[in-house]
């Protein structure tokens, strides 16, 4: 029952934004509040790590494709830049071979969700760097910013995408201590808070997709700890 929540929950915001935004013609504000979601979703899971395995990847993933879908609808509409394309192209193929060496299952907080035993990974590229995924994230958000046209009305966008994988990266080397539930609290209720600022329909509707989620996510650890 908490995943077919979770998962409608999700569903029937991405349905309220597309039609909120295209009533008023706003894509931008389409683009900001479908990019971000499965940046929570990965907090939520990681830091209190008790939602069922299956609902986790079914919801990140759904997520993480409507941000894509965002982000590349901006980026096709900007003349097009060799440079910035090869940078992008490198940091999803970074990002598609760790995912590969790694499987799904870890590759979504397998371990940490999941409870997935500990395994060290040896072949390309974990044998360069622990966090490839995170590198390639980069690479390719970044990689869309070497784009003037892009870059002039969507740096914000771009940038973002950027400092939320730093983040996904501190809270992974930090692991689960306190600092990260309060700190990752803080970073998605100030999120929030912009969201209504902005549009306010859409922005309650937003703190109402996150509370569920948190209510599914994090409410369903108390009720087993109990």
């Amino acid at each position: 029952m908490t995943g077919s929540i979770s998962t409608l929950s999700c569903g029937l915001f991405v349905l309220v934004v597309l039609l909120g935004t295209a009533l008023d013609g706003s894509l931008p504000l389409a683009a900001y509040l479908l990019s971000f979601w499965h940046y929570y979703l990965y907090w939520l899971a990681f830091t209190f790590g008790r939602v069922p395995f299956g609902v986790f990847k079914r919801d990140a993933v759904a997520m993480k494709a409507v941000s894509v879908v965002a982000l590349a609808a901006a980026y096709l509409a900007a003349p097009l830049d060799i440079a910035s394309l090869a940078v992008i192209a490198c940091g999803i193929l970074l990002n598609v071979r760790a995912a590969a060496v790694l499987g799904v299952d870890r590759t979504y907080y397998g371990h940490e969700v999941a409870g997935l035993l500990p395994a060290r990974i040896a072949a390309f590229p974990y044998s360069l760097t622990a966090h490839p995924m995170i590198l390639g994230n980069v690479a390719a958000f970044g990689g869309t910013l070497i784009n003037p046209g892009f870059a002039q009305d969507w740096w914000p966008l771009a940038g973002l995408h950027v400092a939320f994988n730093i983040g996904l990266l501190a809270m992974e080397l930090a692991g689960r201590v306190p600092a990260v539930r309060t700190g990752g609290s803080l970073v998605f209720a100030g999120t929030l808070v912009g969201a209504v600022v902005a549009a306010p329909l859409l922005g309650v509707a937003a703190v109402a997709c996150a509370g569920t989620l948190y209510r599914c996510y994090a409410q369903e650890t108390k009720r087993r700890a109990s």
